[in-house]
């Protein structure tokens, strides 16, 4: 499946026009490239959409009601921070959870590649505001918060600034307000949120409220920014949007961009300088926590999330990052994984103890110089981890390494003979530095 050239035309422009993409309104005003890692501060930057701009565009919003959560059963709204989990559910069990609610709209991305959150904050954040206020006034929250990770100044000066527009406009909504969490892997993790603004540390708990909790106790309700986007659309009656946000690495910086929903990935790759010389080796799809997989087995594939988890993979928060050919993927999963594991919450054994074995056992097959013992024991800890830990960051990390073992199998084979791979030398991923 190829786009014909009038196509290939409108995956290159996709979002410049909000009023006039597919089915309804695109979500980005346009394309936005940045540095491979860092803060989300685009090369060009485009313009903040104004509160009256919206307006023009695809009308006020209206008032949130109890009634809008059968609409957005009804249209099947999905959460896009990576889980991908029906909005209505989680409405539904926050209404069930009694006590006073805060709802947020959850901007920190954990995820050192993605970035897409951050441009949709940047270039429309009245979209995700009104989606924000819409929930609060649907489930009839005390609090509606932004969460924003604490390195990304660019986009709490853009998310301020609406605010203070709205303000001056005397729009009647719920009062909006911006918490900057700490710059951490785990910081944007729903649980983790949930906890600081309770007074906790930004740290993921896995405890779980009982039926008998008191009825003034807190609740915290976490939506992704670029679900309340969507929602902000669905709710002023457009058709859910067919299109996909992604952040993909290239090979000399990032590209945010809107691609319709079943664009082929040679596409994306070919519009993103990925396909002008040798494919790549391999993709990794959703991120550090998410899966490798080779490129023989993708390019054929389209971006639809349905079709993708037909085949047992997802592309999670849209985070697409292809190596080159003559890289190495153990190595860079060696890299990654320590990374995570340095980016442990140190709250249960499996962080403590099991992802820092783990990150061991991958720089010894890296390296060359594992024994068949500690081969064999890579995998052993990879079953000990999985699904054990307090929360689900072990998780990410298990999911990464076993299908990096799937996936480079051969080179792991000649690893194990002393053939290390050439490139095994140099990561091309950019992994931040850890804190251990």
């Amino acid at each position: 499946m190829t786009l014909d050239a009038p196509a290939r035309s409108a995956l290159v422009d996709l979002g410049r026009d909000p009023r006039t993409v597919g089915r309804g309104p695109a979500l980005l005003l346009r394309a936005a490239r940045l540095d491979r890692s860092g803060p989300a501060d685009p090369w060009d930057a485009a313009p903040t959409e104004r509160l009256a701009d919206l307006m023009d565009r695809v009308g006020p919003r209206p008032r949130g009601t109890a009634e809008l959560i059968g609409v957005l059963e009804r249209e099947g709204l999905t959460g896009h921070g990576g889980a991908h989990v029906p909005t209505w559910a989680k409405w539904r069990a926050a209404q069930r959870a009694g006590g006073r609610l805060t709802v947020v709209a959850n901007g920190a991305e954990s995820e050192p590649l993605s970035a897409k959150d951050a441009i949709l904050l940047q270039q429309r954040p009245h979209l995700v505001l009104d989606g924000l206020a819409l929930a609060a006034e649907a489930l009839g929250a005390h609090r509606a918060v932004v969460w924003l990770h604490g390195a990304d100044e660019v986009t709490r000066v853009s998310v301020q600034a609406a605010i203070s527009e709205r303000r001056a406009a005397r729009i009647a909504e719920p009062l909006l307000e911006v918490v900057v969490g700490p710059t951490h892997y785990l910081a944007g993790e729903s649980s983790a949120i949930a906890q600081a603004l309770n007074g906790g540390p930004a740290l993921p708990t896995a405890r779980r409220r009982g039926t008998a909790e008191a009825a003034d106790s807190p609740r915290t309700l976490v939506q992704n920014v670029e679900t309340l986007a969507r929602l902000a659309l669905i709710a002023r009656g457009y058709p859910p949007m067919a299109t996909m946000l992604l952040t993909v690495l290239t090979p000399v910086g990032r590209e945010v961009l809107e691609v319709p929903r079943g664009t082929p990935f040679t596409d994306v790759l070919e519009l993103t300088g990925w396909l002008r010389g040798r494919p790549p080796k391999a993709v990794l799809l959703g991120g550090f926590g998410g899966l490798w997989v080779h490129w023989r087995d993708v390019e054929h594939l389209t971006f639809d999330e349905t079709e993708l988890r037909a085949v047992e993979l997802t592309a999670g928060a849209g985070v697409v990052a292809p190596i080159p050919a003559g890289s190495c993927g153990l190595a860079e999963t060696a890299a990654m994984a320590e990374y995570l594991a340095s980016m442990s919450a140190r709250q249960c054994g499996p962080c403590l103890f099991g992802l820092p074995a783990l990150a061991e056992g991958v720089r010894l097959l890296v390296a060359g110089t594992a024994t068949r013992r500690e081969r064999i024991q890579v995998r052993t800890d990879l079953r000990a981890v999985e699904g054990r830990g307090a929360c689900h960051h072990p998780d990410g990390a298990t999911r990464l390494i076993a299908s990096a073992l799937a996936v480079f199998e051969h080179d792991l084979d000649q690893h194990a003979r002393g053939r290390v791979c050439p490139g095994s030398g140099e990561i091309t991923l950019p992994v931040p530095r850890g804190t251990r």
